[in-house]
């Protein structure tokens, strides 16, 4: 292995020495710091304490710097089931009912101790004592029911004091014993140690500092009713509306508990919906498809301001214009990122500009122009796989390589500030459903793992992806990858590897250093012939790992 297994013998030695030397230029764009995130509430939120630790530390063995969950009001909630409110200030985290939030500290203590941060996504089911009656005209799942908006204004208070940095339960028992699972320094929750000493006091729960607001509100589950009939059997679509002020809404909440400078992102939105992601950003914030702000009969039908000057309403709304920016959902499904999917409504990676360039001219109509333009937070994405899924059309091979196409571009993409992988591990069949049958496999397996954890390739992808644009030998050949999971505080190395077409033998054919925040590289490499490479970096832990092998012509 060459030079690789001298880099293993003196790791330390060789990045501190040759940091300065080998440095590759840095690619001039805003998404070398693309943010790294994962969401499988499945794994996290609705299993036992010894799971999730395990689950988190699969996920950062895997270089995930975030870890996106659902914070669902009705888990927390007093008396969800109701149709009176208890009498409590739902403003104070510890008004709430013992034990209420305890899955959501557990998990925000380990992945602090695991050096990685938490994203909330704040959705329903509401407490059914916080659903106003007239608006459920059963348009869709009581999922979606929109929440009485002060309700929902003092809910995301309280889970902003309670997730501030600062914020001690005062209900909190001294911490047990510490305990081990799988390397991580977790409470003992067993009650299997004992304390031979007196426990320091209760401390305070970290700080969350990534926040979203509800899930997918273009589609009829999370968000209805979706429309409002009007005069002469016409309809007015009024989904962004109520999205409008659940916005609204937990953007006061937020502020209230200084969480108004953190990274708080909007939309959410699905490709698949009752308005498409175009149709839906246009309405939210009031403006006609020819991008001029609606005004009279047109506006008040949607619940936009038939009048007055453009300033008023961003004043009004201050959390669709002060978010740290926009969130969407891009999936393809059986399409490859660099192709246009079939529905051309549908806003996925391949036309993400196109979407980009919207917001900022929405932006620009009330005079608003960020700096850089409007981020756009890639929150939820992946491929279904056969196996299992016997209705997807995507191989497991082909998983592992549009993730990789994929993650290459939104890279190249300034505006993107994240993408997110869905799932660790691939969803079951749809309880109930008929064995076999399209709505049995309804669910995701977009996974990571298998649903018996066992690793896909897409498994040591994710972890260290590799890209060439063009896969084609030459003297002079575009490598794109990532050592994902390195210790990014330092220059991290890595080995491209070769081997001939016909041949089992693999060599060194270059080292890769990269000082990007995130691990990426960019470099042109002399490929001699065809056959194929791959990337090799040393884990402190794990040893010599491997990206996927990409064959070159």
């Amino acid at each position: 292995m060459g030079r690789l297994a001298r880099i293993c013998a003196t790791a330390c030695v060789a990045l501190s020495a040759c940091a300065g030397a080998c440095a590759l230029p840095a690619r001039a764009l805003a998404s070398g710091t693309q943010v790294s995130m994962l969401m499988d509430d499945d794994q996290l939120i609705y299993v036992d304490h010894q799971h999730m630790v395990q689950t988190l530390q699969t996920i950062h063995s895997l270089g995930v710097d975030v870890v996106k969950v659902s914070l669902v009001w009705q888990l927390v909630a007093p008396d969800p089931y109701s149709s009176r409110k208890p009498s409590f200030d739902d403003t104070d985290p510890a008004a709430y009912p013992p034990g209420a939030w305890t899955r959501y500290d557990n998990l925000v203590r380990t992945a602090q101790a695991l050096g990685m941060k938490v994203y909330f996504l704040i959705i329903g089911p509401a407490p059914d004592w916080a659903v106003p009656r007239h608006l459920a005209h059963g348009q869709g799942p009581s999922l979606g029911y929109p929440p009485i908006l002060g309700d929902f204004r003092d809910f995301v208070e309280a889970a902003g004091r309670r997730y501030s940095g600062a914020y001690v339960d005062p209900s909190a028992q001294p911490p047990p014993a510490a305990t081990s699972i799988a390397g991580v320094t977790v409470p003992d929750l067993t009650g299997a140690q004992q304390q031979s000493q007196p426990a320091p006091p209760p401390q305070p729960i970290p700080r969350v500092d990534y926040w979203g607001i509800w899930n997918e509100p273009n589609e009829r589950s999370w968000l209805n009713p979706w429309y409002r009939p009007l005069p002469h059997h016409r309809r007015a679509y009024i989904q962004p509306e109520l999205y409008r002020g659940l916005v609204d809404a937990a953007w006061q909440g937020l502020a209230s508990s200084d969480h108004a400078s953190d990274t708080v992102m909007i939309g959410e939105t699905a490709n698949r919906g009752i308005l498409t992601p175009v149709q839906f950003v246009r309405s939210l914030y009031c403006v006609s498809a020819r991008l001029r702000p609606l005004r009279g009969a047109a506006a008040s039908a949607v619940g936009c301001p038939a009048s007055g000057p453009p300033g008023s309403f961003v004043a009004a709304h201050p959390g669709l214009f002060e978010a740290a920016g926009y969130a969407h959902h891009p999936y393809a499904f059986d399409s490859p990122p660099n192709r246009p999917y079939p529905d051309r409504s549908f806003v996925t990676i391949y036309n993400l500009r196109s979407f980009e360039r919207l917001l900022n001219r929405i932006f620009a109509v009330y005079g608003v122009h960020p700096s850089g333009g409007v981020p756009i937070y890639l929150t939820e994405w992946g491929y279904k796989t056969d196996p299992p899924n016997p209705y997807a059309h995507v191989s497991l091979a082909t998983q592992a390589a549009w993730l990789d196409e994929g993650e290459y571009m939104t890279w190249r993409d300034p505006f993107v500030r994240s993408l997110t992988q869905f799932l660790l591990v691939d969803s079951l069949p749809k309880p109930g459903a008929r064995r076999g049958s399209a709505l049995y496999w309804s669910t995701f397996q977009t996974g990571l793992e298998t649903m018996s954890g066992a690793p896909k390739p897409a498994f040591s992808t994710y972890r260290m992806p590799i890209w060439l644009p063009v896969a084609r030998h030459g003297s002079h050949v575009a490598v794109w990858g990532q050592v994902r999971p390195a210790d990014h505080a330092a220059s991290q190395w890595a080995i491209l590897e070769f081997r001939p077409r016909g041949s089992s033998k693999w060599s060194e054919l270059t080292e890769l250093q990269t000082n990007s925040p995130e691990g990426y590289f960019w470099t042109h490499v002399s490929i001699p012939s065809a056959g194929a490479v791959r990337l090799a970096w040393y884990d402190p832990s794990l040893g010599v790992i491997f990206s996927r092998t990409v064959g070159v012509r």
